[in-house]
């Protein structure tokens, strides 16, 4: 009876460290399958490339600055300030969204050259003194001081190796669907 309650206990500690074995086990967390790994890193790579194959490339958010440059022109011409305000913020939103699409272009020298630096710049100097044209509805410094950020904003392209892109006064309204004139009763 002792032989077979000794041999109980040992089958029964043999149980027991079994059982724990296997729970302890079970407890483990699963190491990650690394080809599972590998294929979430490429899913994530191919979802970055057709994000970047996607976006509008830095000339086509150029392209929109110099739309809202020239409307900005011929709003403040004709005095027609609201339009204006509304144009000059336009300008700035998309110079920013280019500098987004593309901060540090290479200048000629190959080296990267910093937009957001350049801009910041020209933003508290020449394009704070258009602001300051437009608040202030004056009509005789706005040309002269228009003039002066596209001086500035010249400067921004020779910089990054695109002299070719010589900027001058509009002479034509890229769009003539907004009606400049202040005086305008049509549509109601």
């Amino acid at each position: 009876m002792k032989i077979l309650s000794f041999r109980c206990s040992r089958v029964l500690i043999c149980g027991v460290v079994v059982a724990s074995a296997l729970a302890c086990e079970q407890a483990k967390p699963a190491s990650p399958d690394p080809s599972a790994a590998d294929k979430e890193i490429a899913a994530l790579k191919a979802d970055v490339q057709t994000l970047k194959d996607k976006a509008a490339s830095a000339s086509v958010a150029m392209a929109d600055v110099g739309f809202h440059a020239t409307n900005l022109w011929f709003a403040g011409r004709a005095q027609n300030w609201p339009l204006t305000t509304f144009y000059y913020n336009e300008t700035r939103n998309h110079i920013r969204w280019m500098i987004r699409i593309n901060p540090t272009p290479k200048g000629p020298d190959g080296e990267p050259v910093d937009l957001k630096g350049i801009f910041d710049a020209l933003d508290t100097s020449t394009f704070a003194d258009v602001k300051a044209a437009i608040d202030a509805k004056d009509s005789a410094k706005f040309p002269v001081v228009y003039k002066a950020m596209l001086v500035s904003c010249y400067s921004c392209h020779k910089s990054v190796g695109r002299p070719y892109l010589r900027l001058q006064i509009p002479t034509t309204v890229p769009q003539t669907i907004i009606n400049m004139d202040t005086k305008a009763t049509w549509p109601e």
